[in-house]
């Protein structure tokens, strides 16, 4: 693979991966919105429910204001333990993926099982944090 598809590839993923609108948006009759989720991070689950939220109050010309934000961690191992899991999953995939694209040979080839690799063991560790979000538009 050449470094330009390579690029491009992953530029296609990502574009993929980062559209978003409100589908997780619970409207409410008292003007409070709800937003429930589930993430990889606490700041990850944040940042998506506020996103939504955006979208949301975006239909309606006007802008989300944050009344109650609760994260939890649900997970079924210590949090300490899914973090250290979770850092070493997220170092091996961007280990892998720097080797994928800037290697050559058999260097890409074993930059791309490392990548895929942490990729995976990043998602068998699951979503462990739940976000419940109550907002409204003003």
């Amino acid at each position: 693979m050449t470094f330009l598809t390579k690029t491009t590839t992953l530029a296609a993923a990502l574009l993929l991966t980062a559209c978003a609108h409100h589908q997780n948006v619970r409207p409410s009759s008292d003007g409070n919105h709800y937003v429930d989720l589930y993430g990889e991070t606490k700041t990850e689950v944040s940042k998506q429910a506020f996103k939504q939220a955006k979208s949301y109050c975006k239909e309606s010309k006007s802008k989300p204001y944050v009344v109650s934000e609760k994260v939890d961690y649900i997970g079924n191992m210590s949090e300490q333990d899914y973090l250290t899991k979770r850092n070493i999953a997220d170092a091996v995939e961007a280990a892998g993926t720097a080797m994928w694209i800037f290697g050559r040979s058999h260097v890409d080839d074993a930059g791309a099982a490392l990548s895929i690799g942490g990729d995976i063991a990043g998602d068998a560790l699951g979503d462990p944090y739940q976000l419940h979000l109550v907002f409204n538009c003003g």
